[in-house]
């Protein structure tokens, strides 16, 4: 594998719901209310024009960081499905994980769409934790950080079984000479610290850990909505905290925290400018390496 495209927070809509369901119109406006247009064909094109882009650039695989759809309504991962099936690509070249607005319907509307609309994307995106998608030099971990709440909250958790199974994963002999990339929505960091706990990773000093422990595991997330690249930052002291900080050129230390923009925030339309939302990885050396930020 040479190449990876990451896009993250689509934030698919109903086209369909039309004006037969005011309930559904009524919470999508409230959940994108000061953020995002409520045009439904609008964030479609946005990311079939992001997918346009990943062929361009020759990605051989395309991650999907959370936020599929808006409020996890079964016509959203249909809608979803439809765009992202228009775009030909090989079904084992795609990883998807679901963002806390893919599980704001109901608590299993994840599970139905990898069963039905997603499924042929399924071998290759979130499920059990510990889950391996093997791409060449590449081994990608999607992880579901979702559960069931109320849209007035948007955190996301990583439990202790859930980092016992990736710590399992790590130090299997048959991966030691890859690069190992986690796949979550929501990262263990947030910018605005007084959101942490409506809008934060619960259990996040779980990911902190498996990152001090294991220097080849790098993680891609979305959530935030803009690009963020991130260090770890340790002490030399034994049992010292594990926290991050934001790269800058003066670093040495590589990256291992990779945000991406939000594709439904890119422009619209065939002839849009700037480029569409996402971001692109080259691997070398058993890293990611980001191009362009």
């Amino acid at each position: 594998m040479r190449r990876i495209a990451h896009l993250s927070d689509v934030h698919i809509l109903d086209a369909r719901a039309g004006t037969r369901r005011a309930r559904y119109r009524f919470t999508t406006k409230l959940v994108s209310i000061g953020q995002r247009a409520v045009d439904p064909h609008a964030r479609s094109r946005k990311l079939a024009r992001a997918l346009r882009a990943a062929k361009e650039q020759g990605a051989d695989h395309v991650v999907i960081s959370g936020d599929l759809t808006e409020v996890g309504a079964d016509a959203e991962f249909e809608q979803f499905a439809e765009v992202l099936h228009d775009a030909r690509l090989p079904a084992d070249s795609v990883t998807l994980v679901p963002g806390n607005h893919d599980a704001y319907t109901n608590g299993d509307g994840w599970a139905r769409a990898m069963r039905g609309p997603l499924a042929a994307f399924a071998a290759s995106s979130a499920a059990a934790p510990g889950k391996v998608v093997e791409r060449g030099d590449v081994v990608f971990l999607p992880i579901d950080t979702t559960r069931f709440q109320t849209i007035a909250w948007s955190g996301g958790v990583f439990t202790k079984e859930t980092a016992a199974a990736v710590e399992r994963r790590m130090t299997d002999p048959a991966f030691r000479d890859k690069a190992m990339v986690l796949v979550v929505h929501h990262p263990p960091f947030h910018p605005v610290k007084a959101m942490k706990w409506i809008d934060g990773l619960r259990g996040g000093a779980n990911v902190l850990d498996l990152l001090a422990r294991h220097p080849r595991l790098q993680l891609l997330h979305g959530h935030l909505h803009r690009i963020f690249n991130h260090i770890l930052a340790t002490s030399s002291a034994v049992g010292a905290a594990v926290g991050l900080r934001p790269k800058t050129d003066a670093s040495d230390a590589p990256t291992r925290l990779f945000g991406a923009p939000a594709t439904c925030d890119g422009p619209d339309g065939e002839d849009a400018a700037p480029a569409p939302k996402l971001r692109f990885y080259d691997v070398a050396d058993g890293a990611l390496h980001a191009l362009c930020g």
